[in-house]
């Protein structure tokens, strides 16, 4: 008996014998690969998520505080100038000098420059104070610990106003200068007796 002629035998009787075939042969492929198609659905899932939302950009780190390193700056210059006043008051340190300027037995009596020669000290640490307030004010602000670092210089500020005041009403020597500490009329003697 030959089998050139005759048609294939059918595999399936029915419909639902055919689909019912599919399926037992899904399961085995699906039960042999599981593995394999796991990890093509995650590799499929990564794609096209990525392609949605672009990669997270490194966080940056804040940068570090700058202001305990301004404060270290601004108590060295406080320091600086407490030394230059040698334990005394700003206002006491004035006294002084007028006392070595009027004194008949001082070595400096009328010498202009007892008063012109602090100032460049002082000019010199209001000038580093002033640059430590301005890089304060670019990194932060106008914020109160801004404003607090800068206020610490004004003890300086106010002592280069006394002794500039003092310069000018001597410049022509010590009789004008006399004649305004007498009448009271140094920037020195009213503030002072302001803050008593």
């Amino acid at each position: 008996m030959t089998y050139s002629h005759m048609s294939r035998p059918k595999k399936y009787h029915t419909q639902e014998a055919r689909l019912q075939a599919i399926r037992e042969n899904s399961n085995r492929y699906y039960t042999k690969h599981r593995h394999d198609i796991s990890a093509r659905r995650k590799l499929a899932y990564q794609t096209k998520s990525s392609h949605h939302v672009g990669p997270e950009a490194p966080k940056v780190p804040p940068p570090p505080d700058p202001f305990p390193k301004f404060n270290a700056e601004v108590l060295k210059i406080l320091q600086q100038f407490e030394d230059f006043l040698v334990g005394k008051t700003p206002s006491d340190y004035v006294k002084s000098l007028l006392r070595c300027y009027f004194k008949d037995s001082s070595r400096r009596q009328g010498e202009i420059g007892l008063f012109v020669e602090p100032l460049d000290v002082l000019y010199k640490m209001q000038e580093a104070h002033r640059s430590i307030s301005m890089q304060a004010l670019q990194a932060d602000g106008p914020s109160k610990r801004q404003k607090r670092l800068d206020c610490a210089g004004n003890g300086i500020g106010t002592l280069i106003s006394w002794l500039e005041d003092i310069w000018r009403a001597g410049i022509d020597g010590p009789y004008g200068l006399r004649v305004t500490y007498n009448r009271n009329r140094l920037a020195w003697q009213r503030e002072a007796k302001k803050s008593k």
